[in-house]
């Protein structure tokens, strides 16, 4: 399992079972929780950069498309709804495609085959229940 499906799986594990918009975590919730879960540690960059899907991909200047994730795993905001740069996560809706990044077009979670046994439930909760309910 990837660092980055640690993260949504995390996520996932903090915010389950609701599914308000308005229900967030903060950063360190989740760096914690991977730890816990995982017994590594992550980089705040990731979190706050690499899967918020409305920030840009951080592609490889010199090869575009090399580097960064597309992936939409997380969205941050203040109030549930609105992105921020600065507020706290949860897990992507499709409610907030329209604050898509430029290049933010991958997927929202992990593939279910990458995932540990234990912890698939929280995927089909996401796909279920969580990602297209409304703010």
């Amino acid at each position: 399992m990837t660092k980055m499906d640690m993260i949504w799986i995390a996520a996932a594990s903090l915010l389950y079972p609701s599914t308000s918009s308005k229900r967030t975590i903060t950063r360190k919730a989740i760096q914690g929780r991977v730890t816990e879960l995982f017994g590594v540690s992550i980089t705040p960059v990731v979190v706050e950069r690499h899967l918020v899907s409305s920030v840009d991909r951080q592609a490889d200047k010199g090869q575009p498309s090399r580097g960064g994730s597309r992936n939409r795993y997380l969205y941050r905001t203040h109030d549930g709804i609105t992105p921020s740069l600065s507020g706290n996560f949860r897990l992507y809706k499709t409610a907030d495609t329209p604050h898509d990044a430029h290049e933010k077009t991958g997927k929202t979670l992990p593939e279910v085959e990458m995932v540990a046994a234990e912890y698939q439930h929280f995927l089909h909760w996401y796909t279920a229940q969580y990602l297209n309910a409304p703010h």
